[in-house]
Order: C-alpha cells, then sequence, then structure tokens
C-alpha cells in the first residue's frame, strides 16, 4: 500500500468546547500519527486511512470557530525536510484507534 505524509495542524478558540473539542481531536490525530509539537502531528497514511481521518474530522471540528490545516507531502518532500533539535520524520507501524 502507498502511503502519503501528512502534516496536521490545527488552531481552536480559547474556551470550555473548544478545549473539550481540542481534547478529542488530539487523541483522535494520535490513533493516525505521531503528536510532534503542541498542535502539530506527522501521519503516514495511505488513501483509505486518510478518508476515514477526513470523515471524523469533518464531525469533529467547529469550520466557524476552528482552523485544521493538512499539507500533503510525498516521499521526496518528506526526504528534503530540515529538522533542529529533532528527529526526521518516519514511517512507523500506525494503529487505526
Amino acid at each position: 500500500m502507498t502511503t502519503l505524509f501528512y502534516l496536521i495542524i490545527y488552531d481552536l478558540p480559547d474556551n470550555k468546547a473548544a478545549n473539550k473539542r481540542r481534547n478529542r481531536l488530539h487523541k483522535l490525530l494520535s490513533g493516525y500519527g505521531k503528536w510532534t509539537q503542541y498542535s502539530v502531528f506527522e501521519c503516514f497514511l495511505t488513501a483509505m486511512q486518510f478518508a476515514q481521518l477526513q470523515s471524523r474530522l469533518e464531525i469533529l471540528i467547529k469550520p466557524e470557530e476552528d482552523a485544521v490545516r493538512i499539507y500533503v507531502l510525498d516521499a521526496g518532500a518528506v526526504k528534503r525536510t530540515i529538522t533542529y533539535g529533532s528527529e526526521q520524520p518516519r514511517q512507523e507501524t500506525v494503529l487505526i484507534l
């Protein structure tokens, strides 16, 4: 199966309802990839896994309040990634919860 690298970045408002969504979003994304910074996840996903994630994200977030950006990168972009103070993104076995 072919996988692509997805960089997922989110920003939610600072209120009680959004904090609950943020916790659920963090838990959801933890099942798909690696948490690398406060609101950033790196995920290696198949097309089917990505479609499933998109469906779940669309149910969870409130587009009028929340911001989620997904950058889709190919293997070449991953190889050209420059990191300081952490390891290069690498594909690991992912268990979808």
